[in-house]
């Protein structure tokens, strides 16, 4: 049997909710890879092999996980560049060359980008189209994935 709740009820459970959050440190950091999903470690780790000394910083996935149908994602930025790449996890190799094979199609006006597909991983990396470094950071990058290291 459902015990329905009073009004002051539901405000004192609404505040105990948003007081736990606050506590527990809010929301989850944004793009952080799940340490737990070993494809989404060995994407970070190629990332990482493939810029090189570059340092990056974490950014959420362009386009978003959910928007390209992946089941995960994260995203990284390049501080010396234009430079942004998302690594997407799909079920299979198959979903994973539809999403890349729709993302060359889309290339956003003013915009260079290219990817390639490892696994059940699809790695998408764009730059600003007259930024020349960032096409090579994006080779280096396609290169990792690859498995041109």
């Amino acid at each position: 049997m459902r015990i329905p709740l009073t009004l002051s009820a539901r405000t004192a459970l609404l505040f105990s909710l948003l007081l736990l959050c606050a506590c527990a440190g809010g929301p989850p950091q944004r793009s952080s890879v799940n340490p737990t999903n070993p494809s989404l470690r060995r994407g970070e780790a190629l990332v990482r092999h493939g810029a090189g000394r570059d340092e990056l910083s974490p950014v959420d996935p362009a386009p978003s996980a959910q928007d390209l149908g992946a089941q995960a994602g994260f995203g990284r930025a390049w501080k010396s560049s234009s430079v942004r790449a998302s690594v997407y996890l799909f079920n299979n190799y198959q979903e994973a060359c539809t999403a890349e094979d729709w993302l060359k199609a889309h290339v956003p006006e003013g915009m260079q980008g290219d990817g390639t597909v490892n696994g059940d991983l699809l790695v998408w990396a764009t730059a600003d189209a007259k930024d020349e470094a960032g096409r090579a950071i994006i080779e280096n990058l396609i290169g990792s994935f690859a498995g041109e290291e």
